[in-house]
């Protein structure tokens, strides 16, 4: 697992929901690195260690739950601060790993609620 603490990793593949919530983070203070894809948001967790993750549950290259496996598995020093982001249904989501996801907000967003939900999070 990465070292220093980045602040929030977004890990989104819709261009201009992604960009919405970076703004909103960015405007509220808060650093925002991205990624793309499951296997960015992977290589960018080795790298780095993010104090919240907000991950988009449908990638292109998989879902969540590699991303969820990979953070469970790599965590060295406790499990990182994931709140998913969705337009399943909740059965899809019902496995889950609740040690590393922290909650589920259904899209499409309200981006307030997003950045308040980090800022929680943060506190």
């Amino acid at each position: 697992m990465g070292g220093r603490i980045r602040g929030v990793l977004v890990v989104d593949n819709d261009p201009s929901e992604r960009g919405a919530i970076v703004r909103k983070l960015i405007v509220d203070g808060v650093r925002a690195d991205i990624a793309l894809t499951a296997s960015d948001a992977i290589r960018l967790l080795d790298q780095w260690r993010y104090d919240v993750v907000l991950l988009d549950w449908q990638l292109p290259d998989g879902d969540g739950a590699q991303v969820v496996s990979h953070l469970r598995h790599a965590s060295e020093k406790g499990p990182e601060r994931v709140m998913v982001m969705t337009s399943a249904d909740s059965k899809a989501l019902r496995n889950l790993d609740r040690a590393f996801v922290r909650g589920i907000l259904f899209k499409p967003l309200d981006f307030t609620a997003v950045t308040a939900h980090v800022r929680a999070m943060l506190s």
